[in-house]
């Protein structure tokens, strides 16, 4: 695993995923040719038992070859250069899912895209509306932003039906880091834990998003003294009552939730809710619609680390 990209790391995930199966499919633009989608299609044609595809620009019948090879109990990945493309396959995404998700499904049906959210690529190619898909497809999002995420998302992702993985443009080329802090694994998310006296919990993040460098920054930057949890959503999800992760977001005495994705409408807003008719303190961070998106400019997000930090000092 040293020096591994995160493009490096989710590509040998593919490559392990679906060399466990007798047979599967993998396709999409130039997942076998080219750039091979910068680097996550290498070799994938060299995975025992696997076909793969190079197709046309044809998102919306692509998407039903998926659902086809699955209801065939035939695994397969779309492997998608980027999450705007997407939006062309919406009707199968949402229609067909919903007619034959109950019964009919018999095997792991994966599409993997691509966040452009590096900037100045237009706004034809900057969406991050992940919460929207999760809403409408009703069926697992993950974010592919730590090597524990990626891990968990091809987990899961071994259980019949959709799954959709997103992973951040600006991530691809940084390398992967394993880290060293106390980990707590959720179906949801993952836990880790700063906090050194395990009686006290003062403040804790809990994040959503494909690029949590911002807050991986802003945990490097605080002392032992005033140290900070992290709770990193694997799975775009508004976090239930009554669960045990719940329970454990509940112990601390401010929670602030930063959601870097550009929706209108968030899971994460229903997460603070539910913490704050708790009696819990919440703050929200979430970006704001405005002319840039509709620019090529660059994806700057409105508010800073150091505005969330100023916010966390004042909470101890």
């Amino acid at each position: 695993m040293i020096n591994l990209t995160y493009t490096n790391y989710v590509n040998m995930k593919i490559r392990e995923f679906f060399g466990k199966y007798e047979k599967s499919v993998i396709f999409g633009q130039n997942i076998v040719s080219g750039s091979r989608i910068s680097g996550l299609g290498s070799e994938l044609e060299k995975i025992d038992g696997v076909v793969t595809i190079n197709t046309t620009n044809s998102e919306n019948s692509l998407m039903g070859l998926g659902f086809g090879l699955s209801l065939s109990n035939v695994p397969s990945l779309f492997l998608m250069k980027q999450h705007d493309f997407a939006l062309l396959a919406l009707d199968q995404l949402t229609n067909t899912n919903n007619l034959i998700r109950n019964q009919d499904l018999a095997a792991p049906f994966i599409l993997l895209f691509v966040i452009m959210d590096a900037g100045y690529e237009g706004p034809q190619a900057s969406l991050n509306s992940l919460d929207e898909f999760a809403s409408l497809t009703r069926s697992p999002v993950y974010y592919l932003s730590t090597l524990k995420t990626i891990e968990a998302a091809f987990k899961n992702a071994s259980k019949p039906g959709l799954h959709i993985m997103a992973l951040s443009q600006k991530r691809m080329k940084q390398k992967t880091e394993k880290s060293n802090i106390k980990t707590m694994e959720f179906s949801e998310c993952i836990l880790y834990r700063n906090t050194s006296n395990n009686n006290v919990y003062p403040v804790a993040i809990i994040f959503y998003g494909s690029d949590p460098s911002m807050v991986e920054n802003m945990l490097s930057q605080v002392n032992n003294e005033k140290s900070i949890d992290l709770f990193l959503m694997s799975q775009l999800v508004a976090i239930d009552h009554n669960t045990d992760l719940f329970n454990e977001i509940k112990k601390y005495d401010s929670i602030f939730v930063i959601d870097t994705g550009k929706s209108d409408i968030h899971f994460s807003t229903e997460t603070a809710w539910r913490l704050n008719e708790e009696g819990i303190k919440v703050k929200v961070f979430q970006r704001i619609s405005n002319s840039n998106w509709s620019e090529v400019s660059e994806d700057q997000i409105e508010f800073t680390q150091e505005q969330i930090m100023e916010q966390i000092m004042r909470s101890y």
